[in-house]
């Protein structure tokens, strides 16, 4: 549990080190964030055009509520990325970290009216806490809008068309949520690829089967069971993220 705002860094950078080993990269074009612990009117981003691979705690930089840098010489920040925290960490008390991706499997899903489909487990824990907005490119003050009143009510929102939001109290909360929103997605377009007849489960069993789940007191929804070793592979492989 990050005591200070050190240790916040070293969550985000972790996070940006983890997507990368992951696969859930798009070059420079993504992003991730954290709200500082020191001080709720502040929170982190990664400097623009830094690849995820390349992140490290003190690389990081810090911006107000406003989305500006608190060191005017500080490196490019992605505008994207700076309205994200506003919109996210201004509105949600209760969410300290988010992802930001364009995961071609959720892009496929999110440009279907359908949306995502009960056909895998990962669904079933997830579908609930999906919202979709739709994609624009300009994110006037009506986009920020809706953002924001979507935002309050789902921890997980798909842009149509173009990619994902997950949020969370850790980051190993919001990376739970992105990784096996990806896999859900996956398995989604492999089965429509098929040209088979899909067997999709029972919307109402789902919600039953979600209830037993959250209940369970044999696994975490939540990523707590798996970041520890997380940070053990990245401790092995790529323990730089730190410095």
């Amino acid at each position: 549990m990050a005591q200070t705002d050190k240790d916040v860094r070293c969550e985000l950078s972790a996070l940006y080190r983890i997507l990368h080993m992951y696969g859930m990269t798009d070059l420079a074009n993504q992003c991730a964030g954290a709200r500082s612990i020191e001080n709720n009117n502040y929170s982190f981003v990664h400097p623009y055009g830094l690849f995820y691979e390349e992140v490290t705690a003190s690389s990081l930089v810090k911006i107000d509520k406003q989305g500006r840098a608190i060191d005017s010489d500080g490196p490019w920040l992605n505008d994207g990325c700076i309205n994200l925290a506003q919109w996210i960490f201004n509105s949600r008390d209760d969410v300290n970290f988010y992802v930001h991706g364009h995961a071609e499997n959720v892009m496929a899903v999110g440009g279907t009216k359908e949306g995502l489909m009960y056909l895998s487990q990962a669904a079933v824990y997830l579908n609930h806490l999906i919202g979709y907005i739709d994609y624009e490119f300009v994110e006037d003050k009506e986009f920020s809008n809706k953002f924001i009143s979507l935002i309050k009510q789902h921890d997980i929102l798909i842009t149509r068309n173009h990619g994902y939001y997950t949020i969370g109290k850790t980051a190993a909360e919001a990376f739970f949520r992105a990784y096996y929103l990806e896999q859900a997605c996956s398995v989604q377009v492999k089965n429509l690829s098929m040209g088979l007849k899909m067997n999709e489960i029972d919307k109402q069993k789902a919600a039953y089967y979600w209830e037993n789940m959250d209940k369970s007191k044999d696994y975490n929804y939540d990523g707590k069971t798996e970041w520890a070793a997380l940070l053990r592979k990245l401790d092995r492989e790529h323990s730089n993220y730190k410095l």
